[in-house]
């Protein structure tokens, strides 16, 4: 493997994405699982867990684009590669050039991309999208299902829905939940079709609903779809943001740290500069909130967190230039990706995707580092 720059880095664990998944296959009774790796396989390097997934199996995959889905194609992933999201009329010949199946949430766009297959007289896969309840995209009625279903040039192949609040153990959202599965069957069971409806937290928490596959997506990157509610299996984090220690100094108490003057220190302290900021993903609002764990000990950020550098409190802790930091992604509970997440108020699903491209992903099998991903021309180059 070459060589890596510690400055900041991602280590992607593809042993840890096997383990995932195949408790989430067990859980799931062995019902087929559509990997989704939208968004950079939501942070984690689409090509290498695209890779992985399909040696253990999967043959379906799912992206938000025709952009992900053609990146995928061109790294030699075979199987099906499921567009989400719109893909407009100039560029349906990349759906066919590339084997790519498109989702459908309407008749008038069905028929958009049946009159480009009728005229060039091929068949396009699709699945179709059944609006049960997230009234973002999605058909509503079993007569518009009908009538895609009746035109020409269209290869459908399933049917799906997508659940707004099965990651809730409210009974309301369960009765809500409850109710737009019951839609989904109502309008597309007997038509032939491959039915999914179960997202990360539909496996979790809704394994009693009737379907032929089930769409992971956070479970398999070992994080929950609604921290800290417990999901019923095990699993383990994939991605832990690393960093190093930058440089190391002594400050006396009435020493003011980093932007805006925010912080103050009450007395003598060592503190630790970490080459980690918000262009690499590590939000401001970890300022005087988040730690980072250094050899074993937990660091507090101190002031606010800038572009490209955070202070931290190693007061207590023996530390050298050099040493390894982890920002978040294991060790411990007050580093890990969901607690850090619930810490600012959001998901663990946007720490992982705001994970820049300037961040290096190093993959890791079978224990050791077997490649560097580095996004554009990034390359200490002589």
């Amino acid at each position: 493997m070459e060589k890596l720059l510690k400055r900041t880095w991602a280590e992607i664990d593809l042993d840890a994405l096997e383990y995932n998944y195949n408790n989430i296959k067990d859980f799931s009774g062995g019902r087929e699982i559509i990997a989704i790796v939208k968004a950079d396989a939501y942070g984690h390097d689409d090509k290498s867990v695209s890779r992985k997934l399909y040696s253990l199996g999967v043959r379906r995959f799912a992206v938000s684009n025709i952009w992900e889905a053609v990146k995928l194609r061109k790294c030699g992933l075979e199987g099906e590669i499921l567009i989400f999201g719109y893909t407009g009329e100039d560029f349906f010949e990349e759906i066919r050039q590339y084997d790519l199946t498109q989702t459908v949430g309407s008749t008038e766009y069905a028929k958009q991309l049946s009159g480009y297959a009728v005229s060039n007289d091929i068949r396009l896969p699709v699945h179709i999208k059944v609006n049960t309840g997230m009234n973002r995209v999605g058909i509503d009625t079993e007569e518009e299902l009908d009538e895609i279903l009746s035109l020409g040039g269209l290869d459908c192949k399933a049917a799906y829905t997508h659940f707004s609040c099965a990651d809730s153990l409210d009974s309301t959202d369960g009765e809500y939940t409850a109710a737009q599965q019951a839609k989904l069957l109502k309008i597309a069971k007997d038509k032939g079709l491959m039915l999914h409806s179960q997202n990360s937290a539909g496996i979790a928490y809704h394994g009693d609903f009737a379907a032929d596959a089930a769409r992971a997506g956070i479970v398999l990157y070992g994080l929950s779809p609604n921290y800290p509610l417990e999901v019923p299996f095990k699993l383990k984090n994939v991605m832990t943001l690393k960093s190093v220690v930058q440089q190391i100094k002594k400050i006396p108490a009435g020493t003011y740290i980093s932007y805006g003057r925010t912080f103050c220190s009450d007395r003598e302290m060592t503190v630790a500069v970490v080459p980690i900021g918000y262009a690499d993903g590590y939000f401001r609002d970890f300022s005087s909130k988040g730690q980072m764990l250094i050899n074993g000990s937990l660091c507090p950020v101190l002031g606010r967190v800038c572009m490209d550098q955070t202070v931290v409190d190693v007061t207590d802790t023996d530390v050298k230039t050099g040493d390894e930091v982890t920002v978040y992604g294991g060790g411990c509970k007050e580093v890990g990706t969901d607690y850090n997440a619930a810490l600012i108020g959001t998901i663990g699903y946007e720490l992982t995707c705001a994970v820049s491209c300037r961040v290096p992903r190093v993959i890791i099998e079978g224990g050791k580092p077997v490649d560097v991903v580095r996004y554009g021309d990034m390359e200490l180059k002589p």
